[in-house]
């Protein structure tokens, strides 16, 4: 049997991205850039006024003198310096956000001036270079790196690809994704089921976790424990990236995915890991396809997932592993076999943050449990080499959502 840690180094060797693509400022929300981002010019691209006020030159600048003011200047007007000669008795009134020609090189605020007729005068006893200006370059200079391939596009990088220009970026092209969930037992969400029926819960797990990926368009399929309908399931969709079975994986006289996979030419990697629970996923690949074919049982298929499956992905799409925490577990935890364990708990926090606090095990029946993560921050790691988790003992913790 494969170990957690082994199996996670093969699935990761299968990670390769899917391309590059330029999609639209407006929809790169969310998405992985491809590609470094360098600044295209200096930013501020010039001296740019950070006060409302009078701009002067300040090696020449006296409180005694009255300045005549020789011009306006606001944001976005084009200026000349020849226009500016008068160096000691000039001064320019100046808006935020406007450039300052040469030579001035201070402002100062409007609060601390008073015009009258033309002329100005200031309060200021003493003023010195580059007062109330940004600096042209001081926040970049031109093909400066800022933003790293890997990033993912929130609104403050999408503000800052706007102030450069670029509208278009290069970000990591989205698989082609296929779900097929296996079961006569198992009916749609919406339809009634009869006593012996349960809903299909494992597709809407596996929706979520692409969705928080931006994988939004996914081919769906149900198909029931049936040799010929698994197959025709399989063969249709092993053009996509990667293909995501669910139940029919284990060791029943009707699960017939392992099977059919290898009759399809899909070359098994690994099949049964070290935990509990997952134990049964099955992983293997057909050219650029992945599969994971997720053991069926609610909590078992979300912590493949977690563990397995979101790896993958972060992976392929160029994104760094996601974070883990260790942190105390509130009481003592026990186990008979030497499986590593994964069960779910909450977050207990004198703060809020993941990084602290401790950890209390939310109590669930098996892996069959439909409320086993409900109300959990995520699951911890019961290690396989150790019998006993002490009251208080650091434990590995993996929160749901992406820190």
């Amino acid at each position: 049997m494969t170990s957690v840690a082994e199996a996670q180094s093969l699935i990761l060797a299968e990670a390769r991205g899917f391309g590059i693509e330029r999609v639209s400022l407006e929809k790169s929300f969310g998405r992985v850039l491809a590609q470094d981002v360098v600044a295209d010019r200096d930013y501020p691209p010039f001296n740019r006024a950070t006060m409302d006020g009078y701009a002067v030159v300040a090696k020449a600048y006296s409180a005694a003198n009255a300045y005549e003011v020789t011009k306006t200047i606001l944001a976005g007007d084009t200026q000349r310096s020849r226009t500016m000669k008068k160096r000691g008795e000039s001064a320019i009134k100046i808006m935020t956000g406007a450039a300052v020609p040469p030579p001035f090189d201070a402002v100062i605020r409007r609060e601390d001036a008073h015009e009258d007729s033309g002329t100005v005068r200031f309060d200021l006893p003493a003023v010195g270079a580059w007062h109330n200006i940004a600096r042209q370059g001081e926040d970049l200079k031109a093909r400066e790196k800022i933003a790293t391939k890997g990033s993912v596009i929130d609104g403050a990088l999408a503000s800052f690809l706007a102030s450069l220009g670029n509208d278009r970026p290069a970000v990591a092209k989205l698989p082609r994704v296929a779900i097929v969930t296996t079961g006569r037992e198992v009916v749609p969400g919406g339809k009634k089921p009869k006593p012996h029926e349960i809903r299909n819960a494992n597709l809407f797990a596996l929706r979520a976790l692409l969705i928080e990926y931006n994988i939004a368009s996914v081919r769906t399929l149900h198909v029931v424990d049936d040799r010929k309908q698994i197959s025709r399931a399989i063969a249709a969709h092993l053009d996509c990236d990667i293909l995501l079975l669910t139940g029919g994986v284990s060791a029943g006289d009707s699960d017939f995915v392992p099977e059919v996979l290898a009759e399809h030419g899909v070359k098994k990697i690994f099949h049964k890991v070290a935990m509990k629970p997952g134990k049964p996923l099955w992983f293997g690949a057909r050219r650029k396809t992945a599969v994971f074919a997720i053991p069926g049982n609610p909590f078992s298929c979300q912590v493949v997932v977690k563990i397995f499956v979101a790896p993958f992905l972060r992976r392929a799409l160029g994104l760094p592993p996601a974070h883990e925490f260790s942190l105390p577990l509130q009481r003592a935890r026990q186990k008979k076999d030497t499986l590593q364990h994964y069960f779910p708990v909450r977050l207990v926090a004198p703060g809020v943050a993941a990084s602290s606090g401790s950890l209390e095990a939310i109590s669930f029946n098996s892996s069959g449990d439909v409320r086993a993560a409900l109300f959990s921050n995520g699951i911890a790691r019961h290690p396989a080499e150790a019998t006993t988790v002490g009251a208080g003992a650091l434990v590995d913790f993996l929160p749901w959502r992406v820190l």
